[in-house]
């Protein structure tokens, strides 16, 4: 098809054609001001001999699909561990033009090159899954967390321990209402172990004892974004409080303001104030050192805890972000229309960028 203006032409790429219309639907109606014409497509719709995109964009309004040229900017929301397409598409529309090159993080790449920075006192103590490391790494720490490589919304995430005085083994899921699996015997125990781990790449990691909300476990997502001069900013920064019994906060029973949570957390508002300033600046060194070693990257979401020794301890980095989750709180929430806004406005910085490296 024909430019249809001037403006930079930005593609978002998504995992499936239906999922085209709503999630371009949330970002055009945050851009605003931000000059550029924006389409969904999947990497099916791509063309690669003819060098076009059949993709879906918003005309005064109204949804409509067409035939696009390659974009001067791709912002990736599909989410897969490679990048293989974005590799591909930065051979045409130029290098560092696709950011969020990887979205589906590895939990223990991410973790050696944190714990090779000075980020390193903020990580709970990791390893890579072995069985004989884990048997002993059980029979010394009695409590640990065991979770896959590539995991999603909490899902295979173990809180595994044993008790020296009855010798009992269990394993919990979720929930610390009634074990998963229970048992006084090592044998069987390992062997159920070695079957849910499967073929599966897991980590381990220590178990950390954090301080609570009314008794319930509580984390921090600190979203960090790119702005439209290119430069990490925090958006926001959220608090999802588990449920009742709950290890993991995937399965919310409220999301709030970080602020809030912390009024809760720290002993005063100086305590407060120094907590979410670390947080902020942690999340800011996590962005430019991951950067580094991934590719380019336009947004990631840190969680983090707070211990019972008062200290920041980041949980994970994720590049899978749930946008939902902002849309769930109250809609007061200050900053949450920049979590849609600050994507185009990256990408049109990018653009903007290639443009003028052209004249």
């Amino acid at each position: 098809m024909r430019s249809m203006n001037r403006k930079p032409l930005i593609g978002i790429m998504v995992n499936k054609r239906n999922q085209r219309k709503s999630t371009l639907r949330l970002y055009y109606q945050y851009k605003e001001n931000t000059p550029v014409q924006l389409f969904a497509f999947t990497p099916k719709d791509i063309n690669w001999k003819t060098k076009r995109i059949q993709g879906g964009c918003y005309i005064n309004g109204k949804w409509e699909t067409k035939t696009f040229r390659f974009p001067h900017a791709v912002y990736n929301r599909c989410y897969q561990r490679k990048g293989k397409t974005i590799k591909r598409l930065e051979k045409y529309i130029g290098k560092n033009k696709c950011f969020n090159t990887i979205t589906f993080f590895n939990k223990w790449i991410v973790y050696k090159i944190l714990s090779n920075s000075e980020l390193n006192t903020y990580l709970p103590k990791t390893w890579f899954y072995k069985k004989k490391r884990f048997k002993m790494l059980l029979e010394s720490r009695k409590q640990l967390i065991l979770k896959p490589c590539y995991g999603y919304l909490g899902r295979r995430v173990y809180l595994v321990e044993t008790n020296s005085i009855n010798e009992s083994y269990k394993i919990y899921q979720d929930t610390l209402k009634r074990p998963k699996y229970s048992c006084l015997d090592s044998a069987p125990f390992y062997k159920k172990i070695e079957e849910l781990v499967g073929s599966k790449k897991f980590i381990i990691q220590e178990h950390i004892n954090t301080t609570r909300a009314a008794g319930r476990v509580v984390d921090i997502r600190m979203l960090l974004q790119k702005n439209q001069n290119g430069k990490w900013n925090v958006t926001n920064g959220i608090s999802r409080i588990a449920q009742k019994d709950y290890y993991v906060t995937n399965c919310s029973h409220r999301i709030c303001e970080a602020d809030e949570i912390l009024q809760t957390l720290a002993s005063n508002n100086k305590e407060r104030t120094a907590l979410y300033r670390e947080m902020r600046n942690t999340s800011l060194m996590t962005g430019k050192i991951l950067e580094k070693h991934l590719g380019l990257l336009g947004e990631i979401g840190i969680d983090m805890v707070i211990d019972e020794n008062r200290q920041i301890k980041i949980i994970e980095v994720n590049g899978k972000l749930q946008k939902s989750l902002y849309n769930k709180g109250d809609a007061s929430w200050e900053n949450t229309g920049l979590v849609y806004k600050r994507p185009v406005q990256f990408a049109y910085f990018l653009a903007a960028a290639a443009a003028q490296k052209k004249r």
